[in-house]
């Protein structure tokens, strides 16, 4: 940084003209000029006077930028305002203290344990409310991601909740007590006449001030002035910053949803054959999206500390209320039309025939409401396996155990969303998860098959 910008940027912080710099140091404005673009430099006795009148070294304005510099000594001057702003709430309630009689002391003392009881019964609250929140959001994940993901989220909340109640205990006692109350020097009782007593007394009275035996050194008053602590304001800040941050999470997760409804917003006009149901869906959507908007401006205009548009969010989400009800009047006169066919036609079925020797037969749990029991007198077991062409099965034999399995075919899963698709259109819905499973076997092998683990 050269001398020249830091002449300039002393000049702009100080709201200063060039004349006005020139006139305090006794040059004229041209030769301030020349000093700003650098075409000239000052002699060192106006350097002196520069240091002296701005508080600066000649090192910091000849080598360092005084911008930085004084950053630098604001930071320094505000940790050292918050660290004795600290030690005098210690130093102020410590004081209170010792001149409150035992009454006071014991009320204030259980006005804040009931102030924490309360602040953690709330906590509690909020952490069960959270828990299933994040419990239905991330319960699709795995394990032991749901279980990493729910200790950094707890940890976070647990912080913030430890930060903020702390705030409130120490913002409830300092507006509750210490904002109303100073220690002060006694003053004695008058002694003169009664003339003089009584003016006194009316000076105690309007001056809000309680007179006690001079004996005593120090007395409790009412100070109804408030005074603002450093380092509250500080801790205040910090917790601000945690809660900003838990709001980026929160429109972090918008922002996908926003996107995810964006999708589904193009993937609807494949039901554009549809007619009202696809019209209800479209203006469903548009609602879910101007909600979703709407929640994402309120949240970056916590985050940057903004202020809402108030009128034009009211006006969003009364359109978007107004689209929802459209939509699902819409929605629920198009479904009317529609067709359900409950049950596929055998023709429609493919059929897989499995021989097997041992009772000792598995299906899964899933499957278990499909199958049929068929009693015959031999002692063969077949199993007759009953499907939509979207679904495959098959059998495993470990020779101990046969396992019948029968579920979507992945290769096959197109066709079946493009079938899906074409019936919807058609104005037709079919139950695509027809299938079903014959047990062929004696009475003893039935049994022996329901009774296998």
């Amino acid at each position: 940084m050269k001398l020249s910008d830091n002449l300039k940027q002393i000049r702009k912080e100080n709201n200063l003209s060039q004349e006005q710099i020139a006139e305090k140091l006794g040059v004229s404005r041209q030769a301030v000029s020349k000093w700003e673009s650098g075409q000239s430099y000052p002699e060192m006795d106006k350097v002196l006077l520069i240091c002296k009148e701005f508080n600066y070294n000649m090192d910091e304005l000849m080598n360092e930028n005084v911008k930085e510099v004084k950053q630098t000594k604001e930071s320094k001057i505000n940790i050292n305002k918050y660290v004795e702003d600290f030690f005098e709430f210690i130093t102020k309630t410590v004081n209170m203290f010792s001149c409150m009689t035992f009454k006071p002391k014991i009320k204030c003392l259980i006005e804040q344990f009931f102030i924490i009881i309360i602040l953690v019964i709330i906590c509690a609250i909020i952490a069960t409310i959270g828990k299933e929140i994040i419990s239905k959001i991330f319960g699709f994940l795995s394990y032991n991601i749901y279980h990493s993901l729910y200790s950094i989220i707890s940890a976070i909340g647990l912080t913030l909740a430890c930060f903020v109640s702390i705030v409130i205990l120490l913002h409830i006692f300092k507006i509750r007590y210490l904002d109303y109350y100073e220690i002060v020097e006694c003053e004695p009782k008058p002694t003169n006449d009664n003339e003089e007593k009584d003016n006194n007394l009316k000076t105690a009275e309007q001056n809000n001030k309680i007179f006690i035996d001079s004996k005593k050194e120090k007395i409790i008053v009412r100070d109804p002035e408030y005074s603002q602590f450093k380092f509250l304001t500080a801790i205040i800040k910090m917790v601000l910053i945690c809660i900003k941050a838990l709001v980026a999470f929160v429109a972090i997760f918008f922002a996908f949803s926003c996107v995810g409804l964006f999708a589904c917003f193009v993937l609807t006009f494949l039901f554009a054959k549809t007619g009202l149901l696809f019209l209800g869906i479209i203006l469903g959507e548009a609602s879910a999206i101007l909600i979703n908007l709407m929640i994402l401006e309120i949240l970056y205009n916590f985050i940057i500390s903004k202020k809402n548009k108030t009128k034009r969010l009211a006006l969003t989400f009364i359109i978007s209320i107004v689209l929802a009800g459209f939509g699902i009047a819409f929605g629920c006169i198009g479904i009317i039309n529609f067709n359900y066919v409950e049950v596929v036609p055998e023709e429609e079925l493919i059929s897989d025939t499995y021989t097997i020797q041992t009772p000792k037969i598995k299906f899964n749990n899933y499957d278990k409401e499909y199958i049929e029991y068929v009693e015959t007198d031999s002692n063969e077991i077949t199993i007759e396996v009953k499907h939509t062409s979207y679904y495959t099965s098959y059998i495993i034999d470990n020779e101990e155990l046969v396992r019948v399995i029968c579920h979507q075919s992945n290769a096959k899963m197109m066709n079946a969303i493009r079938d899906t698709i074409k019936d919807i259109n058609n104005k037709e819905i079919r139950n695509y998860d027809t299938r079903k499973m014959i047990v062929y076997a004696s009475k003893e092998n039935i049994d022996l098959i329901k009774n296998s683990k």
